[in-house]
């Protein structure tokens, strides 16, 4: 999908994570059907890191509400932070869309808006890891659709079979 193809739907991007939002993001990733519970745990334990820990914590949310006259949950977030002992080197941990809202645009104008803000923030590289396995195809090609290259493979990093792909795009 091009960038002139995006959801053409109003988007309010809210980087202050409140406690009411950590059960709405942790239901949003687990009505995806993609993530398993150990992850949408992990989710919980990000929010709550950055909920309580602030910007220290070293975990930045993003969250994407339709914009509406009434508060709406988020119909997608991301989570990024810096890559501890790096200068300039950041992970993106999570993006996460509605399981309506997918394939529309939605993940792609996310994954934009935290690179936008990265990039005031100094970061000059975006690093993220995903797994091999044939679940995750549809995540690796919305990455190389998005200027992402493969430069690392560990092999048998999740379990044996499952390698860890990492992907990175310069913001420099």
């Amino acid at each position: 999908m091009s960038e002139t193809q995006l959801l053409t739907l109003d988007i309010v991007y809210d980087d202050q994570l409140a406690v009411e939002d950590v059960r709405a993001l942790c239901a949003l990733t687990a009505e995806t059907r993609f993530f398993s519970e150990e992850e949408v745990l992990i989710v919980e334990e990000l929010a709550w890191a950055a909920i309580t820990g602030g910007e220290e914590s070293g975990y930045h949310f993003l969250l994407a509400r339709p914009e509406a006259d009434t508060p709406v949950s988020a119909a997608g977030f991301a989570c990024f932070g810096p890559v501890p002992c790096t200068k300039g080197s950041w992970d993106l941990y999570w993006i996460v869309v509605d399981q309506a809202m997918q394939g529309r645009g939605l993940g792609r104008r996310i994954l934009r808006e935290c690179e936008r803000r990265m990039l005031a923030m100094g970061v000059r590289k975006v690093f993220v890891e995903t797994s091999s396995r044939e679940q995750y195809a549809p995540t690796r090609s919305f990455y190389e659709s998005c200027g992402y290259r493969l430069e690392s493979r560990m092999m048998d990093y999740y379990d044996r079979g499952e390698d860890c792909l990492v992907y990175t795009r310069s913001l420099d």
